[in-house]
């Protein structure tokens, strides 16, 4: 009845209530955006299909502005239950974090509020929704950040956030001391190239007094550091898995940079003759000169039947005759363009 009267606000209240998926293409058909205020009719979309209403949300934020599902979702009454209370901020959640995907921009306002959304609700491996809205947004404190990461014991994004606030001596402790990735602590230093972090790594690798630690750094560190700093820090007597191999391979990477540094040398002479020889080439080309050009000191024609005077031209183009105006001069450079 209602639709028949056209009274489509009404009918898409009923259908709401009765959750009816009819209600979606209502609201897209006559433009009911702005009748989803109030009544909790939100959530009630969310609740009748949770994947078309956030793709209703997310695509019409100029009709539904992100302030009016964000508070829809917070709202609490006294009675609310704590089942329901999950349950709304799972929902909002998932709706930050898709508008998210969608433009990083919009919504920024509420960057803040999603850290502790993300650390709840985030189930990607390794934390990855978290850990790219933590490298792709700048609108969230950087110190709460790493509060709530570090209260939920989220390592890497605590090594990230550690990283960024200029703390690389702490982030490299948390992946040796509380995650004991030997691997990806020696990525860490190779991307933050410092000789103090390095220094740290060996000491704690080679205080752990675990075997593995050593072999790891043996194995990976390339030439990034000097072998013998390594080699000389291992307490005597202490037993190394694979040491053999680790060795092997050390000697195999320094032979390896020899040629490539060989290599590149014989590549930079080749260079440097051919580019010599160019210079040279164009250093004795002659320059054309005629009627039209002049001498910057004394402004006459350089070649005219009068005047048989030796002349210069430098590289820059200008001409200037030889007697009396450079000698008198006595410069040896372009002055009109101190070339």
């Amino acid at each position: 009845l209602y639709e028949y009267q056209e009274d489509f606000v009404n009918s898409l209240y009923l259908y709401i209530k009765l959750s009816a998926p009819k209600a979606f293409a209502l609201i897209d058909r006559y433009n009911l955006f702005a009748s989803l205020e109030g009544d909790d009719k939100i959530l009630r979309l969310l609740t009748l299909n949770e994947e078309k209403a956030i793709d209703l949300y997310i695509n019409n934020t100029d009709k539904i502005p992100v302030s009016m599902v964000v508070e829809d979702l917070k709202k609490r009454e006294k009675k609310t239950k704590s089942s329901e209370v999950a349950r709304r901020t799972k929902l909002l959640y998932k709706y930050l974090d898709s508008l998210f995907q969608l433009d990083p921009e919009i919504g920024f306002e509420y960057h803040e509020d999603m850290i502790g959304l993300y650390a709840e609700h985030d189930t990607s491996p390794g934390k990855s929704r978290l850990m790219r809205f933590l490298r792709e947004s700048t609108s969230y404190p950087i110190d709460k950040a790493y509060e709530i990461c570090a209260k939920r014991k989220l390592y890497e994004a605590q090594v990230y956030l550690l990283t960024q606030m200029g703390r690389p001596i702490q982030a490299l402790s948390l992946l040796v001391d509380e995650i004991g990735d030997i691997t990806a602590a020696i990525e860490f230093c190779k991307e933050q190239d410092d000789k103090e972090l390095w220094d740290s790594l060996l000491r704690k690798a080679t205080e752990s007094n675990k075997s593995s630690y050593i072999t790891g750094l043996l194995q990976n560190i390339g030439t990034h550091i000097n072998p013998k700093d390594l080699i000389a820090r291992i307490p005597n007597g202490q037993k190394i898995d694979g040491l053999r191999d680790s060795l092997v391979k050390i000697l195999c990477d320094y032979k390896l940079q020899i040629h490539l540094n060989e290599g590149c040398k014989r590549v930079f002479v080749n260079d440097t003759v051919s580019l010599s020889r160019k210079m040279r080439g164009l250093a004795r080309r002659g320059a054309h000169i005629d009627e039209e050009n002049n001498c910057q000191i004394c402004k006459n024609m350089v070649i005219s039947d009068r005047d048989s005077s030796d002349v210069t031209v430098f590289f820059c183009g200008h001409v200037f005759h030889n007697e009396p105006c450079l000698e008198r001069l006595g410069k040896n450079y372009c002055i009109s363009c101190h070339k």
